[in-house]
Formats: C-alpha cells, structure tokens, sequence
C-alpha cells in the first residue's frame, strides 16, 4: 500500500515537472508574462470558472502588470490591463481579429459549410464578408430614418406595456423578468418588423433555452448529441427564422435586416436557409447585451433616491400638459437629459462584464517589442478597464451618475480616458448598433422614472442582487433571484401621449462617437 503511495506521488511529481518544463520551454521570453501557474495550464482555467469577471481584476491587482500571459491547454490568452496599449491593439485590427471569431460563430447555429467558408475568406480585407457586413449596416443604424423608425416601434411598444401598467394603478413585477420581457417584445418588433418570428411565445423560450447555454454549445464536437436540449431549442429558432426569410419577412423589416439580406444575400451568394440561421446569430448582437442593462439601468435610477430626483427634474422639464393630458416627445432627451444619459453610461461602465475577445491570425510584435504569437486569443475585460484608476480617478471602484457630465474640479485638468471605456468594444471592432439600444433604453427608464412610483417587496429597503451563477458568455450580470417590486402609478389621474420624432445628431457614447477629438488624438 504504501509503494503504491510513493509511486502515485512521484507520478504527481514527475507529470508536475514536465508541465513546469513545458510551460517554460513554449513561452518565449518577448511574450508577456506567464502568471497563475500554480498548477500549470490548469489554474487559469479553474480562475476563469470559479471567479469569472472577478478573475482578471484580481490578477491585474496583483501582478501590476500592463499585459500577461494566462496559458490553458493548448492555447494561450492574453490579457490586456493597461489601457495605453489599446490603441496600438486596436489599429492591428487585421490580425488581431475579432472578425475570425464571428465568422466561426456560423457553425455554432448551423450554417451550412458553404456559407461558413464564405465568412471565412478574405478574413483580413475590408471586402471580406466577416469584416465587411457590420460597417455595411451602419447606415441604417446612424442617425436617420431607418433609425428613428426602430425607435418609433420600441417606445411605441414601450407606452402601451405601461399604459397597461397604469391601468391597474399598482402591480408587483419581477423586475428582471419584466424588464427583459418588454425589451424582447420591444427590440424584436423593432428589428423583425410585421412579420417577427419572436411574436411566438415558444420560440422566445427556445432562445432564451439556447442563448443560456450557447457558449457550452459550440466548445463541444457533434454537441447536437450530447445537448440534444440545445440542439432542440436552436432548431426551434432556426426553422422560424427561415419561415420568416421564405415569406419574406426581410422585406417589411427594419433597415438593418433589409441591408443584412443586402449584404449577405446580393454581395456574398448566401441562400435563405444560411441568411434566416445568420439572424438567428444576430439575435445575440440585438438582445444579448440590452435586455440585462435596462435591468441595471433601471435598478441604479430607483435604488438611489438622489438619481431618481435628478433624472425626474430633467425629464419633468419635457413633459407638457394640456387638458389633463401629459404629453413627451422622447427624442428630446437626447439633447436635454445629459443626467439621464451620464447615468446610462455609469451603467455600463460599472456592470459590464464583457471580455472583449479577439484571436491572433499572425504573430504581431507590439510596440517592436511585446510578441503576441499567431493563435492565441487576446482579451481586453472590461471589468478591468472600467475599474482603471488610471483612466477613471480614485473613485473608479463608486457607481457615480454624474461622472460623465462633471466637469474637472479647479486646478484638475485630468479628464476621464474614454478609451477605457468597453461596453460596445472599440477602433474597428464597435458595436453599430449602439445608438438603438441607448435610446430603447433610456425611452424605457424615461417612462418609468415618469409614470410609476417604483418600491421594493418587503421591507421597502433596496439590496444588491447577487449574480454567482451568472452565465460565463452575459455581458452584463444576469441576477440568481429576481428583484420584486411594487409599482405604484403616478398622475394616475392624467393621460399620456408618446411619440418619438426622430433625431439627426448621434448620441456621444463612445469615444469613436466624437470623431473630430479622437482623430487629433483627444480623449474625453
């Protein structure tokens, strides 16, 4: 018994050092530093697993280092901790891809191996289809028309959900499973047009089944076999969103499906069956990230009484009442509610989890000195950047609604970097459809904050929900409990009119959003 101890011990101890050897031998000295090899190629995966987002703002504290190497089997990752590397990050585009990611997602929902070496080729070009099709949509996702016509049909859906609302005068909601409900009706009307496929409340349920669980989806071979689950739900969606493509739905649809059939249809070849699974893809871009920030959006303005007053003073000020009729134009608060849009933006700064993924297609030698070898992911978490006191101030760790209207304090000339600020992504790689989803959402909080009273079951006390079985691919937390809440009409006596009449001026999210200061170089 005791041999058989001794052998298994030193079997530890040998395999141990072998994968010490290994590591060290396959490490090359330009790449950023290896950490978190207590148990080599394992410990950064039980990191990963175990604290999530956590993990990497836990590494950045203690290694104190600008980029570093986490080594997993047979792959490597590198992780981005100084934001002053960004840029250079951000202008390799090409090799540093976000674009061979996406084009492998077209496996994941089934497209056909044709279609999937389509949005394979020409990878690095402007005039492939993997890195051609989000700036072909960005027209129909910028100020105009197309635009103000989805943020028509959202606040329309919007008004009439709280109109219902009003009607009961008080009503106990799950505020996370309220507020993702509406988002889904609102946005999928707004995207899918008449003929939504999301209208079903089956196929909803089928994507939400498959959206959870996606991630463990496509890391497993012939996972149709081992999910059978998974694979039911994405067939589910898939077999709507090709009935939808065969009676064409497309054509009534918003301007951004209209310009995705354009793009992947007439420029690349895909036929219905491969352009229907590409949507059911698109769903993630379109409800992934929205629906769990309206939660967190929602949950700051009325956890915090000093947020509530302030947004109210700003959102009164655009209400106009005549005959007993309340009456707001939501395009307004665009341009006059910079307290309601600050407080949006702290949002995803300080809730957003996104790890902001990229994969390696050639080596690339940073900065002529840092190699980062050809295969390897490279990640950019936002946590890590949204928690910078670089780039943020000493008070990066505080939820502060006014931190992106404030102004430096006499004698402070250091602004915040919004270079560092990751929500929607960044350079080449930014999300076109950020302008829909910061005015659904603010629409939505507007109607709230106006209309209802909103309080917490029970004790009437806000508490934090806490997200520990979040899943690993949200970029926002999704709650392990719902929030329940009381809501409690307001001016239940008057009535509302809503509309929404269109903007010509793009909301300033992103740094890239004020062209003029970031092509000289200026980061406000």
């Amino acid at each position: 018994m005791a041999s058989a101890i001794v052998i298994a011990f030193a079997g530890l101890v040998v395999t141990y050092l072998f994968l010490r050897f290994l590591l060290t031998f396959t490490q090359d000295a330009r790449e950023p530093p290896s950490i978190a090899n207590d148990v080599p190629f394992m410990s950064p995966l039980i990191g990963m697993i175990r604290e999530k987002s956590q993990f990497y703002l836990r590494l950045r504290d203690t290694s104190k280092l600008p980029i570093y190497t986490l080594r997993l089997p047979f792959t490597r990752i590198y992780i981005v901790n100084s934001t002053d590397l960004i840029p250079s990050l951000q202008k390799q585009w090409r090799t540093i891809s976000f674009a061979a990611i996406a084009a492998d997602a077209g496996s994941v929902v089934g497209m056909s191996k044709a279609a999937v070496k389509v949005m394979h080729e020409n990878i690095t070009s402007e005039h492939g289809f993997s890195v051609s099709w989000p700036r072909f949509i960005v027209p129909a996702m910028s100020p105009g028309e197309d635009l103000d016509a989805m943020n028509r049909i959202a606040i329309t859906e919007f008004a009439q959900e709280t109109e219902k609302l009003r009607a009961k005068e008080t009503a106990v909601i799950g505020l996370n499973e309220w507020s993702r409900r509406v988002m889904v009706t609102a946005t999928t009307e707004a995207v899918w047009g008449p003929q939504n496929p999301y209208r079903e409340t089956e196929v909803v349920e089928a994507w939400e089944t498959f959206e959870s669980n996606f991630l463990t989806f496509s890391m497993f071979p012939f996972a149709k076999f081992f999910f059978p689950k998974l694979y039911r739900a994405r067939e589910r969606v898939a077999t709507a969103m090709v009935d939808y493509m065969r009676q064409g739905g497309y054509k009534t649809a918003s301007g951004l499906v209209r310009k995705r059939f354009e793009h992947h249809h007439e420029n690349f070849g895909l036929g219905i069956e491969d352009i229907a699974r590409g949507e059911l893809g698109n769903t993630f871009a379109v409800l992934g990230n929205s629906t769990p920030c309206a939660l967190w959006v929602l949950f700051h303005i009325f956890s915090d009484g000093r947020v509530l007053q302030d947004i109210c003073h700003e959102l009164m000020a655009l209400v106009q009442e005549a005959d007993g009729i309340c009456s707001i134009d939501l395009a307004s608060i665009q341009t006059s509610c910079p307290i309601l849009l600050s407080t949006f933006q702290e949002t995803l700064r300080y809730r957003a989890v996104n790890p902001g993924p990229r994969v390696l297609i050639e080596d690339v030698l940073l900065d002529g000195r840092i190699l980062l070898k050809k295969g390897s992911m490279l990640m950019i978490p936002a946590p890590v950047q949204h928690t910078s006191v670089s780039a943020w101030g000493n008070d990066a760790a505080k939820f502060d609604h006014m931190r992106f209207v404030r102004k430096p304090e006499p004698g402070q000339n250091k602004r915040i970097n919004r270079v560092a600020f990751r929500a929607f992504g960044g350079g080449h790689i930014l999300c076109p459809g950020r302008h829909f989803a910061s005015n659904e959402i603010m629409a939505l909080a507007a109607l709230m904050v106006l209309q209802f009273d909103v309080v917490p079951v029970g004790n009437g006390a806000w508490a934090g929900p806490t997200w520990n079985n979040s899943p690993a691919q949200a970029g926002f937390p999704v709650p392990d409990e719902d929030i329940m809440v009381e809501l409690r009409s307001r001016m239940s006596d008057k009535k509302w009119h809503v509309t929404y009449s269109g903007s010509t001026k793009a909301l300033e999210i992103v740094a890239e959003d004020n062209a003029t200061k970031v092509n000289s170089g200026l980061y406000v």
